[in-house]
């Protein structure tokens, strides 16, 4: 059998009091997902123990079959999507700067132009040798050992102790440029924020038995899935629904040519649509809209089908990701059908599902398309 596996990161979130004590998923219209879930079966999913934050790059290696003791840090991952050699052993962490006022970050990555980004970069790196530039405003550092997280993951938190690295975290009030951006009244540029470190491990520990292909928009997932040794192919995005309508409409082409495709969007996080509240459900629609592709063409027994995301992202608070289950759909030949009429939160958890850890998700839908060997024949 054949396997879809889609990740919509970012949609899962808390009750919000705007929204009438309902998340963006519950207030979404959301026809093409919950005709999916009257389908299937629906249940939650988190990476380790209930209620435990984690981020989405944690949570996407778990779930992907990965163990959680040897994960070797969002960075390296960021690093190998760009093509980065990393040396096996050693530590890389990523550097953002960002302007702080009273231990609080107001914003980061806040350059006027590419050309200022680059000034910005050659005086950093005349101060510090062993970092690279990876983005616009994303850095990586190579260390002897590991460095604690010093970035919030959101504008209005405090910011971490950056300890033995202070001297290195302040370099950017020395910047030049500053004097430049007060005179035009913009925020200044004052400190490195450092997050992301692990130490590096030069080759993936999951194993699909079947042939897979990744499709993403996400930087950080791709480098996963090379580090994986997986096949990848990465499609920037601008359009929730264009790209997802694009990603589905190259399975259904490519279909025959793998065994199992897995679809991981970050839209939601790479354009910080947090508190926006009414932004994030606009977002959750388009994603529907793009499954009418996956409705009209993959419905078929030899098919499992499943959605779910990869954190649960607050709208309020101080912490940008919550311990709470991400909501799950498995739909295709074999799978237990429950109760479930829509896709959200609060009705995923009580499905036939329950609530799936660790690698649980991914067994489970291997066992639905048969590709494993039972144990102890």
């Amino acid at each position: 059998m054949k396997l879809l596996g889609v990740i919509l990161g970012g949609i899962a979130d808390h009750a919000v009091d705007g929204l009438g004590r309902r998340t963006p998923l519950q207030v979404a219209r959301t026809a093409n997902l919950d005709h999916l879930a009257m389908l299937g079966g629906c249940g939650g999913y988190h990476p380790t123990v209930v209620g435990e934050p984690v981020s989405p790059s944690l949570s996407l290696y778990i779930m992907l079959g990965n163990p959680p003791e040897l994960f070797p840090g969002r960075a390296s991952f960021e690093a190998l999507a760009r093509d980065v050699k990393l040396e096996e052993g050693r530590f890389y962490v990523l550097v953002e700067p960002a302007y702080v006022e009273e231990g609080i970050l107001i914003e980061s990555r806040h350059f006027e132009s590419e050309e200022e980004e680059a000034e910005f970069f050659e005086f950093v790196s005349s101060k510090i040798k062993q970092i690279k530039r990876l983005d616009f405003g994303l850095y990586l550092m190579e260390t002897d050992a590991h460095v604690p997280s010093t970035h919030p993951g959101i504008a209005g938190a405090p910011v971490g102790d950056a300890g033995i690295l202070r001297d290195l975290e302040q370099i950017p009030e020395a910047w030049a440029g500053n004097r430049l951006r007060r005179e035009k009244g913009l925020q200044v540029i004052n400190r490195l924020l450092f997050y992301g470190c692990g130490r590096f491990v030069g080759s993936g520990c999951s194993c699909f038995p079947m042939d897979t292909v990744f499709f993403t928009d996400s930087h950080m997932f791709l480098g996963l899935v090379k580090w994986m040794g997986c096949n990848a192919k990465f499609v920037p995005s601008d359009s929730p629904k264009e790209w997802l309508t694009q990603a589905f409409t190259e399975v259904v082409k490519r279909g025959d040519l793998y065994d199992a495709v897995f679809v991981y969007t970050d839209y939601i996080h790479r354009h910080n649509i947090r508190v926006r509240t009414w932004k994030r459900v606009e977002v959750i629609e388009e994603m529907d809209a793009a499954f009418s592709v996956v409705l009209d063409n993959l419905l078929r027994e030899e098919v499992v089908i499943m959605v779910t995301s990869d954190v649960t992202t607050p709208s309020y608070g101080i912490r940008p990701y919550s311990g709470l289950p991400v909501p799950v759909i498995m739909a295709g030949e074999g799978v237990r059908r429950g109760l479930s009429s829509k896709f959200d939160e609060a009705v995923a958890g009580s499905g036939s599902f329950g609530i799936m850890r660790g690698k649980e998700l991914l067994l489970t839908l291997f066992s639905y398309i048969g590709c494993l060997a039972p144990k102890g024949l």
